[in-house]
């Protein structure tokens, strides 16, 4: 059997004494208001975030509690890392949803272009014009160069991770 009191002078005491643990029912729901804030105030210090996959409203509403700011409006939270620069300080931002560049050479990846003709049927296909050159004279050389593809302007390329949504807050005060 289980005796439990509620401290008068303190509602964040629990006075319990328990002679058989499989007796033990403790229920903080309804009760005590200022035992369930000091709990729900202990899980969610200043500086928590509390998230809701449901529900939109500010979590001092909902907990009846604290000072809640949005956070993290279309951002992914990322564990910080003091060995990486870009992760090494709480509240960090950066990243970009898109990227828009030209390419250098040096990030496409390693692709060859074949050349050859078509006209005799036996060809294998390839650029849609080949210039070719010979050079005669000292160091003779001869030279193949295809025709040049792509616009050479930027593009912007999707880099958005997956993803799933939910409010964010972060407890301020």
């Amino acid at each position: 059997m289980a005796d439990i009191k509620i401290d008068g002078t303190d509602s964040t005491k629990i006075n319990l004494d328990v002679d058989d643990s499989n007796d033990l029912v403790l229920n903080l729901t309804g009760g005590d208001k200022g035992l369930r804030l000091h709990v729900l105030e202990t899980i969610y210090p200043v500086g928590s975030i509390y998230t809701n996959a449901g529900v939109a409203t500010n979590p001092g509403t909902l907990l009846g509690f604290g000072t809640w700011t949005e956070f993290g409006a279309g951002r992914v939270i990322v564990g910080v890392d003091s060995t990486d620069t870009d992760f090494d300080a709480v509240r960090e931002t950066g990243g970009s949803k898109t990227d828009s560049h030209s390419l250098s050479i040096a990030e496409l990846p390693a692709h060859t272009h074949q050349l050859g003709s078509n006209d005799s049927g036996t060809g294998t296909g390839g650029a849609s014009s080949v210039e070719f050159t010979r050079s005669f004279g000292e160091g003779n050389s001869d030279s193949v160069t295809s025709s040049s593809v792509g616009s050479g302007s930027a593009h912007e390329h999707d880099i958005v991770q997956p993803y799933i949504t939910a409010y964010m807050w972060r407890r301020t005060a």
